[in-house]
């Protein structure tokens, strides 16, 4: 009956009845204002976007994430680009990269939202999520801030905010087996791009095990974990290290991040969020209690902040939009009802939940095309490294980024010049504590079992880090960067005071070079 009703629409009122065409085509569209110009423009971060690149430079190199390198960071953040480098060169790395997990990302969207929410939350929530896993900006920067730097973190969100929304019931049955492949594949996208997220996930699922009717496909998500963890072991080999790296920034960062003022900042920022979403989730519940729903809204509040205090960005906890979708879905399926409304009837959810996600929509739409824009046009200044020349650093009214992006090329210049006036030219490189833009540039072997991300009290610290004699094993040179006083070089610079030889330095760098065992008479 249903059918024969979306049937008797007008085309485009069935386009809307039918939402996941029009999912499909928003994430297709996103991918190619991304992937068409085929490079990346870049406002502020070039550091940490080096530091991308510097992962997959050494996967092109044929290391091995966690076995190869030491690192927190899922194998899908360094598998990715140096996919897109394959595909496009360095230019298009991170667009090609984001755009493939668009693509990927767009059937399991276009079935999740479409299945289990009214057509028009489903809409807005696949704007909301597309747009802020295409923009290439950090969740809570100004939308002139274009940068790919920390782009697993966006991955992260929307995966878990998809899974969140599946803890509604779809609304025709017949869904099973793409429940769970959907279910399945988002747990091992957060798995494998990091294990903050990649908690949440096993919780959830555990969590949908005590719902009767949708436990079957959450067992069965689980199983088919499993079994895809237990092949990436046998294909990538890296687990151990992912784990013991994961450790290291646990026992480093701690288990609750920062000061209690820096808690209480993330907090203040994300107020309104909080605010909007116990006033939906209040009035969901109010019309239909629920222990089920009640758990799973504080869990959304509290696993949420949880993880963005793991992440290096203010706002943007994802897990509050999904719970008020699912609260707005909650007050839709069961209409005005028998109690009088509050503060308007049921349709007024969808209201709600649009002036929720329109801010960010927008905002992360006009910097999507603001980078396609300045890519098409090729705007900006190109990196001075060899093949990155369609990696551009622009001013988008960002002058203070801009000049420190200018100020941060100029070590890498300086940089690369000594290391390419050396002789005999080195045959394998390591940067301590700083991005590693020069092996690509002069294409050299970066140095085996490296730390490349070494923050300190995040990936590492007083107590835990990789022992000096493990991550300059493979390193003909050092290279590190003058600064004040970083606790990095405090561990590691009497290690190469004394196994290496100092070389002069140059007006940013100071230079290790191995020395060379003497000959045989």
């Amino acid at each position: 009956m249903a059918g024969q009703l979306v049937e008797g629409l007008p085309a485009s009122r069935r386009l809307l009845a039918r939402p996941a065409l029009p999912i499909l085509g928003m994430a297709i569209l996103a991918a190619a204002l991304l992937v068409l110009p085929g490079r990346t423009i870049a406002t502020r971060g070039l550091e940490d976007l080096f530091h991308i690149l510097d992962g997959a430079n050494r996967v092109l190199w044929g290391q091995v994430p966690g076995r190869d390198f030491i690192t927190s960071l899922g194998p899908l953040v360094h598998y990715l680009p140096a996919f897109g480098q394959w595909i496009g060169g360095w230019g298009a790395a991170m667009p090609v990269a984001m755009g493939l997990v668009l693509l990927v990302f767009a059937p399991i969207m276009a079935h999740v939202l479409a299945s289990r929410l009214h057509p028009v939350l489903a809409l807005l929530m696949a704007a909301f999520l597309v747009l802020v896993l295409a923009a290439p900006m950090n969740l809570g920067e100004p939308m002139t801030a274009l940068s790919f730097a920390q782009y697993h973190n966006r991955i992260g969100w929307v995966a878990l905010a998809l899974l969140l929304v599946m803890v509604l019931p779809p609304l025709r049955v017949g869904t099973g087996w793409r429940d769970v492949a959907a279910a399945a594949i988002l747990a091992f996208a957060m798995v494998y791009v990091r294990l903050t997220y990649g908690l949440a996930p096993l919780a959830f699922l555990v969590f949908m095990l005590a719902d009767r009717r949708q436990r079957g496909w959450a067992a069965l998500a689980l199983v088919g974990l499993a079994v895809s963890a237990l092949a990436m072991e046998l294909i990538w080999g890296g687990t151990a290290g992912y784990l013991q790296a994961t450790g290291m920034a646990f026992g480093a960062g701690g288990v609750l991040r920062g000061s209690w003022g820096d808690i209480i900042d993330h907090i203040l920022v994300s107020f309104t969020d909080y605010v909007l979403l116990g006033l939906i989730a209040g009035i969901s519940l109010w019309r239909r209690w629920s222990v089920g729903y009640a758990l799973f809204f504080a869990l959304c509040a509290i696993g949420g902040f949880w993880i963005i205090n793991h992440n290096e960005q203010r706002w943007g906890i994802l897990a509050l939009h999904a719970a008020a979708v699912v609260a707005a879905e909650r007050i839709l399926r069961e209409g005005d009802g028998p109690k009088p409304p509050v503060w308007g009837n049921a349709a007024g959810a969808t209201l709600f939940f649009f002036v929720m996600v329109l801010p960010t929509i927008l905002h992360n739409g006009i910097a999507l095309g603001l980078h396609a824009s300045a890519a098409v046009t090729g705007a900006g200044r190109p990196m001075p490294i060899a093949g990155m020349e369609d990696l551009r650093l622009a001013d988008l009214w960002t002058g203070g980024d801009f000049g420190g992006g200018n100020r941060y090329l100029a070590t890498v210049e300086d940089g690369i010049s000594a290391l390419a006036d050396l002789q005999p030219a080195p045959e394998s490189i390591a940067v301590l504590g700083a991005a590693d833009p020069f092996s690509a540039a002069l294409d050299l072997r970066p140095a085996p079992g490296m730390m490349p991300i070494m923050r300190w009290l995040n990936t590492m610290g007083p107590a835990h880090h990789p022992q000096a004699a493990r991550i300059f094993a493979g390193a003909d040179v050092v290279l590190v960067r003058k600064t004040g006083t970083n606790p990095v070089h405090d561990i590691y610079l009497p290690f190469l005071d004394r196994e290496f030889t100092r070389l002069p330095e140059t007006e940013f760098w100071q230079i290790y070079r191995r020395p060379v065992p003497a000959a045989l008479p």
